[in-house]
Formats: structure tokens, sequence, C-alpha cells
């Protein structure tokens, strides 16, 4: 997923297997996990999706009257990924812990070769094959202040704002759970790796030009600190201020000696149609919320209970559907999740995608609030941090990436859950055998 963009700009017979590639993936990981014996949490997991799918019948049944493909593609769409949560939570059990850390460690230096191809884009001119859409066009039009919103490796901007939304998470996480190949290293270099990869991350987070990336990484961030506030006031104080230093002065740094990376942010960022840059976004969110309620009334009765079709709106469904092509020939596009939402299936998706996307943040915040162990808790939270928001406003059933990022930290919840109950119990055994050992003596 990550280098899904270049292969496919550098080697375009390749582009339709590599952009399938996540959905075989899926498919592969649903075989997996038949017949398979899964711990009790997990089981939770796997039976919550479960539910879903059959919640989403009698949808899946409503859009197949209109186009049969058009639901295969919605059932894709909406519910193949949601296989990633599961498999990523039996992927580590307990004993193998370090590997779990090194996944992590490895997925955070992907900021690495990504953030030197953003760079070598933002260097080179538009006309340059790397700055060139997957099918060969140019991005010119989507430029800001002369420097194109770049998109590294991905396809398109908007998959690159993503991946360092979720990288904001694995890059916390992979702090507090370091690896022993890195704990080897010395407090010193250790601290150096990680305040690169935080510049890196800055660094990237705003050569995208995207409000995305920037929001996004800093939301994180700040709802994870805050989250650790909560259960580790003394640490917030002692560590949590300072890293929110480091990273305003790296900002800073990084602005006067570097000014072309923040050049087309900075354009986007200053304000459109008279309204401030704080007016707009306000505006923007708001409209993402409420927008729906200037056409949802004016339909008919079927479309405000079942709506108009799932996957209408994805990227991709006009050319596997006929009635979605004749929807979107003329631009029409509702872009946000809860317009998409209302349009796509009415009251009854409201109810149950919402409805099921707000129980698994309960049930996360629970998972997280009942854990004991301060580093294991540390990195939960900023999982916790990316679940809640992801959860609340991203269009998690149009794009695929958004939802496998959201996925894959929910299994990581569970997963962390299921490593500090090892733990404990663990300590508890040792303990156990050394009373019965005292006992003896």
């Amino acid at each position: 997923m990550v280098f899904e963009g270049i292969i496919r700009k550098a080697l375009p017979s390749l582009a339709t297997p590599v952009f399938f590639l996540k959905d075989l993936l899926c498919v592969v990981g649903i075989f997996t996990l038949k017949g398979r014996e899964l711990p009790d949490i997990i089981f939770k997991l796997n039976l919550k999706r479960i539910t879903l799918f059959i919640l989403f019948l009698p949808l899946l049944y409503f859009t197949g009257f209109k186009d049969p493909l058009l639901a295969i593609f919605a059932a894709k769409q909406y519910l193949l990924y949601t296989v990633v949560g599961v498999l990523v939570s039996v992927a580590f059990p307990p004993p193998q812990e370090e590997k779990f850390k090194k996944f992590i460690f490895f997925t955070s230096l992907l900021l690495v070769p990504t953030s030197l191809v953003a760079i070598m884009q933002n260097a080179l001119p538009a006309s340059h094959w790397l700055n060139l859409s997957v099918g060969g066009e140019s991005l010119e039009a989507f430029s800001a202040a002369g420097y194109l919103r770049v998109s590294s490796t991905f396809s398109f901007t908007g998959q690159y704002s993503w991946f360092l939304a979720a990288e904001s998470f694995f890059l916390a996480i992979s702090f507090f759970l370091q690896p022993k190949t890195i704990l080897a290293l010395g407090v010193r270099i250790r601290y150096n790796i990680y305040v690169v990869l935080l510049i890196l991350l800055i660094i990237s987070a705003f050569i995208t030009g995207g409000r995305t990336a920037v929001l996004g990484c800093g939301a994180t961030f700040i709802l994870g600190l805050f989250l650790i506030g909560c259960k580790r006031p003394g640490w917030f104080l002692s560590r949590g201020i300072p890293i929110i230093c480091i990273c305003l002065v790296s900002l800073s740094v990084l602005k006067a000696v570097k000014p072309q990376y923040f050049a087309a942010y900075s354009a986007r960022s200053s304000g459109y149609n008279h309204m401030s840059h704080n007016e707009e976004i306000t505006g923007r969110v708001l409209h993402g919320f409420t927008g729906w309620s200037d056409w949802f009334w004016e339909q008919d009765l079927t479309s405000v209970l079942l709506g108009n079709g799932l996957g209408v709106m994805s990227n991709g469904s006009s050319q596997v559907s006929s009635y979605a092509a004749k929807i979107r020939a003329n631009g029409f596009w509702t872009e946000g999740d809860m317009p998409t939402t209302f349009w796509e299936g009415g009251m009854y998706l409201i109810i149950v995608w919402y409805g099921f996307r707000l129980s698994l943040i309960i049930w996360c915040y629970y998972l997280w609030r009942a854990m004991r162990t301060q580093a294991l808790a540390s990195a939960t939270s900023f999982l916790l941090a990316y679940v809640v928001i992801s959860g609340l406003i991203s269009q998690l059933g149009m794009q695929p990436p958004l939802a496998i990022w959201w996925w894959l930290a929910i299994g990581m919840i569970i997963l962390l859950h299921r490593l500090e109950k090892h733990e404990l119990s663990t300590v508890i055994e040792g303990l156990s055998l050394k009373e019965v050992k005292g006992s003896l003596v």
C-alpha cells in the first residue's frame, strides 16, 4: 500500500495487479481465519464484524437491484477491510512481543524513504514522471504557491496524508515499545533516531500542502498526550511537555531553513473567499456534519430510509457500474463522510454504520482504561486517539487505505491488551511459584 503509487508510475503494466493486491490479501486473510479458534477478545471483534456484515445485507440487497456489480463493489468498500483488525491481533500472539515491536519500528522507518521521495518531488519540475499522476497526467492544477502537493510513493496526495496520520501513532508506539535491537544502541543514539524520524514526519506533513496530514498528525499527537496525562500526569509534565517543545522548535527551525517545504501549505492555509484559515476549516467541518440536511429530506421516502445505493460515491465505482457512472456523470459527489452515508444508505446506514463505529470506539476506550502497565497503556493512548478521530470523521466506507489504517489501529489495541494480560499473568505465576517454594522451605 505504501509503494503502490510509485510502482504504478514506474511500471504501468503492473498498475491493476498492484491496485487490487491489498484486496486479494484481505480475501486470503478471511480464509486463513476460517475454522481457527480465536482467543475470547479477538473472537468478540470477529463477531462484531460478522454482525456488521449481517446488518449490511438489506442495503446490499437493495443496491443489487440497481446494479449487482455495484453491490459487490460496495461490500468490498465497507466490509472487506474489517478483517485487518482481526488479522493483526492474531499475527503477534503474546510470546511474540518482540516481533510486534520490530514490526512497529519497521513501519515507523517507512518515514525515511517516503519523506526522501517527497523532498525530491518538491525539488523536481511538475513534468517529471515522479510528479505526474499514475495515469501520466500533469498535477500542476493542484499546486499552491508554485509548489506541487506531493504524493511521495503513493498514488495521490490524500493517500500520503492518511499514511502520515497513521505514522504518527506508529512512531509514538515505537517510542514506548522499543525493540531490543534499538535498546542495545544506547540512550543517546536511540533518542537521536526518534528525533530524526519526528523531524521527517513534520517535514512530510507540511510538504504535502494538505491540511489532512498536518491536522491529522497534530490531533493524534495532542489527544494521545492528553490521554497519557490522564493516566500518568507526572510523565506528561516531565516528558510530554518537552516533546511538544521539541516539535515546536523543530517546526520553527525547519521553516526558516527550508521554507520551500512549507510553501504549499502556507498558501493553502492563508484563507479562501475572504475567510480566514480557521473560519474555512470550521466551515468545512460543520458542512461535513450538516451539509446533507439541505437535500436529504427532499428525496422520496425510499431514498430517505434506504438511500440511493452503496458504493456510488467511492472512487472507481463508475468503472464497475453503469448506474454509478450515470449518477457521477455530471460531477455529482457528496465528498464528506456523513453526507455520503446519508445519500448512499439513508437513515438505515446512518444508524448501523455510525452506531457500529461508535460502539468500537467505546469498546477501545474501555480496553485502554483497564490497562495498568505504563508503557503499554501509553502506547495504546495514541492508538485510541487515532481510532476516535478517524472513526468520527474519516471516509471509512469510501477510501480503502483509511479503513485499513483504522482497523489496523483497533487490532493493535486488542493486541496490546492481550500483551498486558499475558505479562500480568506471568508476574502472578512467578509470585505464586515463589510462595510455593517458600512454603516448602
